[in-house]
């Protein structure tokens, strides 16, 4: 189920450059005496009224405290005071209004979240990850990445991946030393994962492997977690140390953890320089 905010203006055409210019929200649909935009997962819209509606509070939050002081700078005119923290609710945060007096709150959540960004969100915004915190990674929410992985498809249905959880320091060691540099990240995170794929069930473990691989570094973004597909793996030594078949494949091995480290959304090619039409 999804929803929407309506909103009563009595200035369609500024409210909606508003949101648009200072907040960065985006159209959603225009329906001429009504406007819905949308943020996120925030669908948030405004209609033609005699007079404009401004009870509740609009809240736009953000994965770091960088972005809801960024914001600050853009909204100071109209900001009641500067950023905070929030210690009853774990919140950094600040408020301001809208031009029509509506009372907007700008925060970051302080501990772990559930999912809650949309695909395109974190389709566009997962990047791999090469410092951690030290954090460790509660079995609960490890338990949510995988219940996630659970629909990852696979050829027939035949469901041949697997993933094999490994926190053993001197295991992750030895393979980090024979896959030299490139495999450093491995080391920096409490933990790192396995995808394989079962050869004896499977005709396609390469692809069964791959797709799960994505399907983990997917799932775990959207739960706040970093990762980095680490090639390679797929050698005698990591299968004896793992305990994997020989028969089987092994996508990558991925560290896993809270980020330290954060990353803007780089460039990429234009549609028009990577898609063919014949």
């Amino acid at each position: 189920m999804s929803g929407i905010v309506f909103y009563k203006t009595k200035q369609l055409a500024d409210t909606v450059k508003f949101y648009r210019e200072k907040i960065g929200m985006e159209v959603w649909l225009d329906q001429g005496p009504c406007c819905i935009l949308k943020s996120g997962n925030l669908l948030l819209g405004f209609c033609e009224g005699p007079e404009a509606e401004t009870s509740g509070v609009i809240t736009f939050f953000y994965d770091r405290r960088e972005e809801v002081d960024a914001m600050y700078a853009k909204m100071k005119g109209l900001a009641r005071h500067a950023p905070r923290l929030n210690e009853k609710f774990h919140i950094y945060h600040f408020y301001a209004s809208d031009p029509e007096g509506r009372t907007l709150e700008f925060q970051h959540f302080e501990h772990p979240l559930l999912p809650y960004q949309t695909i395109d969100e974190v389709l566009r915004q997962r990047r791999s990850i090469r410092k951690y915190k030290a954090d460790p990674v509660p079995d609960d929410l490890l338990d949510r990445v995988f219940e996630l992985c659970r629909h990852s498809p696979t050829a027939r249905n035949l469901q041949a991946y697997y993933y094999v959880v490994v926190s053993d320091r001197g295991i992750l060691e030895r393979i980090v030393e024979q896959r030299g540099p490139a495999g450093n990240p491995i080391l920096a995170a409490p933990l790192a994962i396995a995808v394989c794929a079962s050869g004896e069930v499977s005709r396609r473990k390469v692809q069964d492997a791959c797709i799960a691989a994505y399907h983990l570094l997917l799932a775990a973004h959207a739960l706040g977690l970093g990762t980095c597909w680490v090639t390679d793996m797929d050698n005698d030594l990591v299968k004896g140390l793992l305990d994997i078949p020989q028969d089987d494949y092994v996508a990558c091995l991925t560290p896993l953890g809270w980020p330290a480290e954060h990353f803007s959304v780089p460039d990429r090619h234009k549609v028009s320089e990577f898609v063919r039409y014949l």
